[in-house]
């Protein structure tokens, strides 16, 4: 039993870990994303040519 103590608070540690960096890989994909679509608008464009 005193070996079986550490072992499950090692693995809910890696468990915790695990779940946390999906998490974080998973917002910062959502945030990426919304960010490329924010910069699409931002584009610099050609001013409108001279009527002549």
């Amino acid at each position: 039993m005193a070996r079986l103590i550490p072992l499950i608070l090692i693995a809910l540690a890696v468990w915790f870990w695990l779940r946390a960096r999906r998490k974080t890989a998973a917002y910062m994909a959502s945030y990426e994303s919304s960010a490329g679509r924010d910069r699409e608008g931002d584009e610099r464009r050609d001013p409108p040519a001279p009527a002549a």
